[in-house]
């Protein structure tokens, strides 16, 4: 997996801006849990939040109390998980300060699930809910001010550092940030704001500006009553002599294929930059097509992909609606699972709607056809929290070579640039030589100087990154030999993960024993060596993990909280569904976060799913259906968490196949 956090542009950056360990693990986790494609576990969508509880929580309060849903029982479920959230992050907001906010809002939402009954839960209900939200302001403040302590503070403990980014992150999806331009104005294009808390607080939430947002309409050459509907709105025809719409010159000529009508639209749009207006005034412009699809029902509306941007200084920028393509696409398995075609149909469908809670249904319902009843979400829960041990390790994998690699690259990119630098300048000495006027006179002197002074500079630079180069290619050589069956012969520096020996990995994780093998011991030498190269996040994830590992009660503990975040998520999924479908409510605050872990979600069960049964398949065994198999991934964790607790070390744990067919993870054999 190729996260944008891991860009030489980036790390050179920190390098230039010396940066502490604490301030780069800091922005590369923040940036890394909010890229798109991290695994469901690192990405921002399951941080444990406490604004993300209390809105949930103040959400279903409202809902109960305005038309019943959530019903009473699964409210109480939300209400109750949600209490476990801001319990869990108490700590974290203990050690960063203000914790009597967090634990006053923690009290009173533990207190409310024994008040509700039947008779006066609406009632109750209604009562609660502004209560509830009168504490998210001052905490979504309170953690805002949380930059200040890691940026300027001592040095945290990785695990309050991990809960400190997980909230902040939460706050700025939540305020509405796009992650990509979030990492363009915090370190491409804004490499300057890298500098105190104050800068940094201000490129994580920047003042909202206005925007005028055009689309392109694809089935009318106009829509009536527009202005109702979207007051401010404007339109134009998509060949009209005078267009009144922003960038209806650009629109037109992307539209030079449209056979039929179309029109242009625009609308104003508040929002902290470019791209998340763009998200905003899609949103509008979709659901206001709702109602010409209405009116208009034998007619086909769709939202054009282009969009144009023009913000309140006049900067116009031209957005396209990009999707991840690849050379060549692989099945789940190749004998598609008779038990699984529904769950692939309705997973696939919901990756396509734009709509969250549209989305999040229909994620919803690849659980519902896999036969788990919304009783059994604590099933679901054991095995995801079991096959994220997987994956995290997995990820930890690439995250320690693809940092240390990105040190590299960083360094090669400067030497590159230095050395381009120097050659202009001795160009510019060599042009300004022959030149006779005092001032020019003057001049080549100068120049001569910066060129003298750069070149003396740049040989022990070059000396210094052919160092590097040497350093990191043997122990890149030792981590292919090891653990990645020699790699790729043809790229030494290549260590993608698809090679990788799992259980191998592991073992260069856990402790070394006196019957620990001389090459495992030489992976865990390069493999420190290479986390110490890369510094910040890569390192402080590296020393969690082998603390983690290193003690059967810490992992056990973090496998309960994995359960947990995911208890919660399933049972607001199941809340979010039942809103969509029985109350028809397809806005909230936060639904695109609960639909992408709604999708997450959807995406691991289809992953150890389908490994299961591919793995049934080559044995030419009969296909379990896919409760019988979350039902004994559940039982499996729950070995597992009886093995820890009377272990003396995690060596035992079978990470090959921690989610596979007929397996102890906890035997090796």
């Amino acid at each position: 997996m190729r996260y944008s956090v891991w860009d030489k542009e980036i790390r050179s950056n920190f390098d230039r801006r010396q940066l502490t360990r604490q301030q780069r693990s800091f922005l590369e986790g923040l940036l890394l849990c909010l890229e798109p494609g991290a695994y469901l576990s690192d990405h921002v969508s399951t941080a444990n939040s406490t604004v993300v509880a209390l809105t949930r929580a103040h959400q279903a309060l409202a809902g109960h109390a305005a038309g019943g849903q959530p019903k009473l029982g699964l409210l109480k479920r939300c209400l109750t998980t949600a209490a476990s959230t801001v319990a869990a992050g108490l700590p974290a907001h203990q050690a960063l300060g203000g914790g009597q906010q967090a634990t006053q809002a923690h009290t009173l939402l533990a207190s409310i699930p024994g008040l509700l009954t039947s008779a006066t839960s609406k009632a109750t209900a209604a009562a609660y809910a502004p209560r509830i939200q009168a504490h998210i302001a001052p905490t979504a403040a309170h953690i805002r001010t949380w930059v200040t302590s890691v940026w300027d503070g001592p040095v945290l403990p990785p695990d309050v550092l991990a809960r400190a980014r997980g909230e902040v992150a939460a706050l700025i999806v939540l305020d509405g940030r796009d992650p990509r331009s979030l990492h363009i104005d915090l370190i491409r294009k804004g490499s300057r704001a890298v500098q105190d808390a104050v800068s940094i607080t201000a490129v994580l939430w920047p003042p909202s500006r206005t925007y005028r947002v055009a689309g392109l309409v694809q089935g009318a050459s106009q829509l009536e009553h527009l202005d109702q509907l979207l007051p401010g709105s404007r339109q134009s025809p998509l060949l009209a002599s005078r267009p009144v719409t922003v960038g209806a010159q650009e629109l037109t000529a992307r539209a030079a294929a449209i056979k039929g009508p179309a029109v242009m639209i625009d609308l104003s749009v508040a929002a902290a930059d470019a791209a998340t207006a763009v998200v905003r005034a899609r949103r509008q412009i979709s659901e206001a097509l709702d109602q010409y699809a209405a009116g208009q029902r034998l007619v086909d509306l769709t939202l054009g992909p282009h969009t144009i941007t023009v913000d309140d200084a006049g900067r116009r920028e031209s957005h396209h609606l990009t999707s991840v393509s690849t050379s060549v696409a692989r099945p789940l398995t190749t004998h598609w699972p008779v038990s699984l075609r529904p769950a692939l149909r309705s997973a696939h469908l919901a990756a396509r709607l734009d709509a969250p809670m549209a989305s999040s249904a229909l994620a919803w319902s690849v659980i519902d056809s896999l036969d788990v009843d919304s009783t059994q979400l604590d099933l679901v829960a054991k095995a995801c929290a079991l096959h994220s041990i997987r994956q995290l390790l997995i990820a930890l994998y690439q995250t320690v070579t693809n940092s240390a690699l990105n040190y590299l690259r960083s360094a090669q990119m400067r030497l590159a640039n230095d050395t381009s630098d120097l050659a202009k300048l001795e160009r510019a000495v060599g042009r300004t030589q022959t030149l006779e006027q005092p001032a020019a006179r003057a001049a080549h002197a100068q120049l001569a100087e910066q060129a003298r002074h750069a070149r003396q500079q740049l040989t022990p630079q070059e000396q210094t990154v052919r160092s590097l180069e040497q350093t990191v290619t043997s122990h890149a050589a030792v981590v292919r030999r090891v653990l990645l069956k020699d790699g790729d012969n043809g790229h030494p520096l290549r260590l993608t993960s698809w090679k990788l020996d799992v259980n191998g990995w592991l073992d260069v994780l856990l402790p070394a024993r006196a019957q620990t093998g001389q090459d495992v011991r030489d992976a865990q030498a390069a493999i420190d060596a290479l986390s110490r190269m890369a510094g910040g996040y890569a390192q402080d994830t590296l020393t969690l993990w082998r603390a983690r590992l290193a003690d059967p009660k810490l992992l056990s503990d973090w496998l309960q909280d994995q359960q947990d975040i995911l208890h919660a998520l399933l049972e607001w999924l199941y809340a979010t569904r039942n809103s969509a479908i029985h109350r028809g409510q397809f806005t909230a605050p936060a639904d695109a976060m609960t639909a992408h872990a709604a999708r997450g979600v959807v995406d691991m069960l289809l992953e150890f799913l389908g490994n299961w049964h591919k793995i049934q398949y080559s044995r030419g065994a009969a296909e379990s259906d896919a409760l019988s198999v979350i039902r004994d991934l559940a039982n499996r964790k729950d070995s597992l968490t009886h093995h820890l607790a009377q272990a003396p070390s995690c060596h035992p744990l079978n990470l090959e196949s921690v989610t596979g067919p007929g397996v102890d993870c906890w035997n090796r054999s």
